[in-house]
């Protein structure tokens, strides 16, 4: 294992050097000098839903946010906060499209000034509903067809017959991503960040995304679910694994060594309860995996460089 792991950085030392992407040891990364300046970091709060659900437009997510002085030298006044919106549609050539609602900047749903601003370094929190994101974007109007005509995104004419202003406000494949602006007292205005910035520096990132997704309880829990995964350098998942929690009951899938692996698991009948979890290991960007239901629906896939903890699962058509 350690000769495996010599072997991986230098790689990743040669690839530097030819400008060649490769695996990279997050612990290894060099940060450079900035300079003056703010930048934030957000995070979906604990216990919050990741997710908006479909058919349930009560569930709000909840956001703990704060922001950073570069130097220790700058003092936020104001932080205004926008939404994207990002609606997933198939053209009539039936090519999959994405209409990208408010633009590259979003529109703005949160302004916090004044006493509402934290100091350096201290979190505060935020939340953000359906019915808020709705209130900005009702009216909204696409060219779908290509042909300079303005469909409507709610309402006669929409191109989506589930969409609807009362329970499905957004349905599944709608995309959201939460970005922000920083006002300094010395009246700069901080709106953009370096790649390196967003997501490589630590403590900062320049936006947060989440979706609309189906149900996450599995109607008929009870069947086989295959698991396949993939190690892109070869060697196995290296800690890394698919968790299964079957009535509390958890077992981790991974593979040991080599490249790929495939795991037929039988969830036994009279289970009540199901969930699926990845397992983060020490090369993440190597994995990639999916796990398909009995009735031959992707329900969950993830990498490289899958989100550790309970995975979002597709059952939009599973459940129907």
């Amino acid at each position: 294992m350690i000769m495996k792991k010599l072997n991986k950085y230098i790689l990743v030392l040669l690839a530097f050097v030819a400008f060649i992407p490769a695996c990279k040891d997050e612990d290894l990364v060099i940060l450079p000098d900035w300079e003056s300046g703010v930048h934030a970091f957000a995070e979906v709060s604990d216990g919050s839903a990741s997710n908006f659900l479909k058919g349930d437009p009560s569930v709000d997510l909840s956001f703990d946010m704060l922001w950073n002085s570069i130097d220790g030298e700058n003092t936020v006044t104001k932080i205004e906060l926008f939404v994207r919106f990002n609606e997933a549609y198939i053209d009539q050539d039936g090519n999959p499209r994405t209409a990208s609602h408010g633009g590259s900047a979003g529109l703005s749903i949160l302004t916090l000034e004044g006493a509402a601003v934290p100091a350096d370094k201290t979190p505060t929190s935020f939340s953000i509903s359906q019915a808020a994101i709705f209130a900005l974007y009702n009216g909204a109007t696409f060219d779908y067809y290509g042909d300079g005509s303005a469909e409507p995104v709610w309402g006669a004419g929409s191109i989506s017959p589930t969409r609807n202003t009362t329970n499905n406000i957004f349905t599944e494949f709608d995309t959201f991503q939460v970005k922000w602006t920083l006002t300094t007292a010395d009246g700069r205005v901080f709106d953009s960040w370096s790649p390196s910035v967003c997501t490589e520096f630590p403590g900062a990132n320049c936006s947060v995304a989440w979706a609309t997704v189906c149900s996450q309880i599995i109607a008929e829990p009870a069947q086989d679910y295959t698991i396949v995964m993939n190690d892109s350098y070869g060697d196995g998942w290296n800690g890394a694994a698919i968790r299964v929690i079957v009535d509390g009951v958890a077992t981790d899938y991974t593979i040991a060594d080599g490249s790929s692996g495939t795991e037929v698991v039988t969830v036994p009948a009279g289970t009540s309860s199901l969930s699926f979890e990845f397992v983060s290991g020490d090369w993440d960007s190597e994995v990639t995996f999916t796990i398909t239901s009995a009735k031959g629906n992707v329900i969950a896939s993830g990498g490289p460089s899958p989100g550790a903890g309970v995975l979002t699962l597709n059952l939009c058509n599973e459940n129907s």
